[in-house]
């Protein structure tokens, strides 16, 4: 019994000392990745404007709408579905009057539909999950959002990781569609002319 007992307490210290050494790792990455992180809260920023902007009123609480917002990168994300034309147009043009994004992406398609949330997230953890096991893939890189079946992918990817994300979300059982949000760019071995 005090076998047993010393193994659950050294248990749990080990648990915790490796809570300890994460945290500090996550804040040396802070140090070290200002940058990152000043992306992160102008996307979380833009992401509580355009929140607040679209669902500040009562218009899209009604039976038959469904709206997820996303932003990354500084790029806006609105997919989802409402059961009109003209609720589609407000959602857009409260989105399209806010402004402070890169790009704006209106992938609200209009249906009466019921939303599955349990089956999007499903869908969202299986590809992230594939994504960490593959080593060719930065996962930090993209955000994957799943609405109605429909996989959105987004980020600033090099081309050949993008490709592997975009056949994993293919693979992946009940996804319906993957919509590509990419930007790409290249990564050069020689430096260009008058840029160091």
């Amino acid at each position: 019994m005090k076998k047993q007992g010393r193994f659950i307490l050294v248990s749990l210290v080990l648990t915790q000392l490796l809570g300890c050494v994460s945290n500090l790792w996550t804040g040396a990455s802070l140090v070290y990745d200002r940058h990152n992180v000043y992306k992160k809260l102008d996307d979380y920023n833009l992401a509580a404007v355009a929140h607040h902007v679209l669902f500040d009123d009562k218009v899209f609480k009604q039976p038959g709408c469904y709206l997820d917002l996303a932003v990354f990168n500084n790029d806006l994300l609105l997919a989802g579905h409402v059961p009109t034309d003209a609720l589609r147009e407000v959602a857009a043009n409260r989105l399209r009057k806010l402004g402070g994004y890169r790009e704006f992406f209106n992938q609200v398609a209009v249906k009466q539909d019921k939303h599955n949330a349990l089956q999007d997230t499903w869908i969202t953890t299986m590809i992230r999950t594939q994504m960490f096991a593959d080593a060719e893939i930065n996962p930090k890189e993209f955000k994957i959002i799943t609405v109605d079946g429909i996989v959105y992918l987004m980020g600033d990817v090099i081309p050949e990781q993008a490709e592997r994300v975009i056949a994993i979300s293919r693979q992946t059982r009940g996804v319906v569609r993957v919509v590509k949000l990419l930007n790409y760019y290249n990564l050069s071995d020689t430096p260009k002319p008058g840029k160091h």
